[in-house]
Order: C-alpha cells, then structure tokens, then sequence
C-alpha cells in the first residue's frame, strides 16, 4: 500500500473503546458512549467503511462489559441490479458480552490487558453477513439492458430502428452462436 492510499483513511484503533472505568466500578453501573467517526475507517486489513455513528449503552457484569446499542454502518456497495457502486448505509444492532477475563466459554470477544474493547471484528462479522444480501442503488432502479448491457439508469434502450442499428448488433456477441442455430432450425 502506497503512502497516498493511507491518507484516506482513518485507522481501525478508532473502533476501540477504553472501558478500564467501568471494569474498576464494579458489576452493575453503565454508561452510554456515543460512536461518530464520519470519515473512511479501516475495519479489517480487507474491510474499509465510509462511516460509523451510533449509541452504545456499556454495562458492567460480573463476566465483563456488556455492549448494547444501534451503529449506523456505510460501506461502498455494487448494485446488483445496475452494477453502479453506491454507498449503502445500514443499521448493525449490537449485543455482545466482552468477557473479563478472556473466558472463550463465555464470549469470542473480551476485554484486552489495556481495558479496551475492540469493536473492529464484531463489526466486520456483521458488515460481511449484510453484504451477502442483495441490494440496489435505488428503489426505481432500471437495471441493465437484457439485450444490450446499457446501463439503464444512464441512457436509454438502443432500438434496432433508432440510428439504422441493426437488430442482430443488439446480441451480445457470446450469444450469437445460439442465434446461429436457431437460424439454422428456420
């Protein structure tokens, strides 16, 4: 990675929260701890977001800290219907238990030496689950051309009358052998 490439985004330690304060107070007390990082983020050495914001309500347990609360996610997306990239925002609902001490009976996450919590996997876990789901640009989204892969959303269908356009220049060429033979047939 070049150096001009790091410049564009902020590194994924933002994701880490301090919560020392809270392992000291002892089990039951919590406090509300707001997310706002607005810029490109680095999640995971394969995982860049464009932002996350939210609200998270950090509770103490006797097993560690609690982490309860809403991030708002957005993450360059391709449309599947399109093909176009589009920032898709959504909604990671957050419940997890960061267990102290490491216990991996307990949770997979847990508090680090430092009281931190690190909110980077649990986040890309999440993030890679939303985009195994298929999403569009836009409700109205046109699509591409079924017979002559244009974009719809940016130009309009080629009609074989329009500009003297042949009706056999509309098949994409890797079909035109399967034309060929239902020629033949005739």
């Amino acid at each position: 990675m070049g150096t001009s490439e790091n410049k564009n985004y902020l590194n994924k330690r933002l994701l880490k929260l301090n919560v020392g304060f809270l392992l000291s107070e002892g089990p039951g007390n919590s406090r509300e701890m707001p997310i706002d990082i607005p810029e490109r983020v680095q999640v995971d050495e394969d995982l860049y977001l464009e932002s996350v914001t939210g609200q998270l309500f950090l509770t103490r347990t006797k097993e560690g800290i609690l982490a309860q609360g809403t991030l708002q996610v957005a993450n360059i997306r391709e449309c599947d219907r399109c093909l176009d990239e589009f920032v898709h925002t959504f909604d990671v609902p957050v419940e997890e238990l960061f267990a102290h001490p490491a216990n991996p009976q307990i949770s997979v996450f847990s508090v680090d030496s430092t009281g931190q919590i690190n909110l980077g996997p649990l986040v890309r876990e999440e993030v890679l689950i939303e985009e195994s789901y298929r999403v569009i640009c836009r409700e109205d989204c046109r699509g591409l051309s079924a017979a002559s892969g244009v974009n719809l959303n940016h130009e309009a269908e080629p009609q074989p009358e329009d500009d003297g356009i042949n009706a056999d220049d509309l098949i994409d060429p890797r079909m035109a052998v399967l034309k060929q033979l239902l020629d033949d047939k005739k």
